[in-house]
């Protein structure tokens, strides 16, 4: 994964909203007051979908984030199409779209485990 992508991805996505990140797997999960909302792979931004927001992700013909080892599930995840990094407005609304189907995810799954993750807060120099 390129250090260039991530903070071109966290330095945009940082100028419209609060958000932070920490390292997973292999990439960077995005968050916003603790939800997780993003995923950067492979030099790729993926924003959270759910039942609600899916159709909207498949309508602009986003590309979702299947690993490799995984064949037959639905994903939560879509490719953002990179130029909307640099459209502030458009930026907002898909993250609005991803905060929003996090948070119905996350209220979930805190009903399971009361586990925070600790997070890293992103810093602009």
């Amino acid at each position: 994964m390129s250090n260039d992508f991530l903070l071109h991805a966290v330095g945009s996505m940082s100028e419209v909203a609060p958000i932070s990140y920490r390292r997973i797997f292999n990439g960077y999960g995005i968050y916003h007051r603790g939800v997780q909302f993003a995923i950067i792979v492979n030099d790729r931004l993926y924003f959270r979908a759910d039942e609600h927001s899916r159709d909207l992700y498949i309508a602009k013909r986003m590309s979702a984030f299947l690993p490799a080892s995984v064949t037959t599930t639905e994903s939560n995840f879509f490719q953002l199409p990179e130029d909307v990094l640099s459209q502030p407005a458009e930026l907002i609304y898909w993250m609005r779209i991803a905060v929003e189907a996090a948070q119905h995810n996350h209220s979930i799954d805190n009903q399971e485990s009361g586990v925070d993750m600790l997070v890293r807060h992103t810093k602009l120099r």
